[in-house]
């Protein structure tokens, strides 16, 4: 398995999660105490409220995805463990942020790091998210979102990257959901439009998928270039 991770990204959104995180509590407690010390000022902890709250959000957003154990990349890159080098995962370097190329296809895989139960709706085409407190919703940044559509978008910029660079020797993108956190269980997932897979089992199944079309040796050099 060959892993390319852009690991100067990873540091700088680590960096900038923190200090987001750290100048949002700053924010937050500034405008309370000036509201005890200047009376007159008592509608200044409304504003700073909602901007230290902003700006903590954005920084747990990126914490979630580059300082938060377990990190999705390098869980992705645990799972790949054992396979040959015809697998090659790219982290944050092209536009889809975990793209693996194999020989079954090219797949952009969108992680998610939630915990609980995750259950499939298949009248309102989206997932149910239960064992989750509403704290951790909240402030923890738990909100699973809508994975379908995230992945979804995810192959299509990769696809148009590779449009745009190979014309009409882009190979398909396949969508994949990955869920890193091993406290996941499943309900219902057998009808969901795009695969969704724990992290333990994207090794077993990028084995097992058929050979189709993908990036050629050169295509995989060019992409060095990008």
């Amino acid at each position: 398995m060959q892993i390319f991770t852009n690991e100067t990204l990873i540091k700088r959104y680590a960096l900038i999660s923190k200090v987001l995180s750290t100048t949002g509590i700053v924010v937050l407690l500034s405008g309370l105490a000036a509201s005890f010390l200047r009376p007159e000022w008592y509608q200044l902890p409304f504003y700073t409220l909602i901007a230290g709250f902003m700006l903590s959000n954005v920084g747990m957003f990126l914490a979630n995805r580059y300082v938060r154990e377990p990190r999705p990349d390098l869980v992705l890159r645990n799972s790949m463990k054992g396979l040959d080098d015809r697998y090659l995962m790219y982290q944050y370097h092209l536009p889809a942020q975990h793209t693996i190329v194999t020989p079954s296809g090219v797949y952009a895989v969108t992680p998610k790091f939630q915990r609980g139960t995750i259950e499939w709706d298949k009248n309102r085409r989206r997932f149910r998210h239960r064992g989750v407190s509403m704290y951790r919703k909240i402030f923890g940044q738990e909100s699973l979102g809508q994975p379908v559509i995230e992945a979804q978008a995810e192959a299509q910029r990769l696809s148009k990257f590779l449009n745009k660079k190979f014309g009409d020797d882009a190979p398909i993108v396949h969508p994949i959901i990955v869920f890193t956190n091993p406290k996941i269980a499943f309900e219902n997932i057998k009808e969901t439009p795009i695969p969704v897979l724990k992290a333990k089992r994207l090794n077993a199944y990028l084995r097992k998928q058929p050979h189709r079309p993908t990036l050629s040796e050169q295509q995989i050099k060019d992409l060095a270039t990008n």
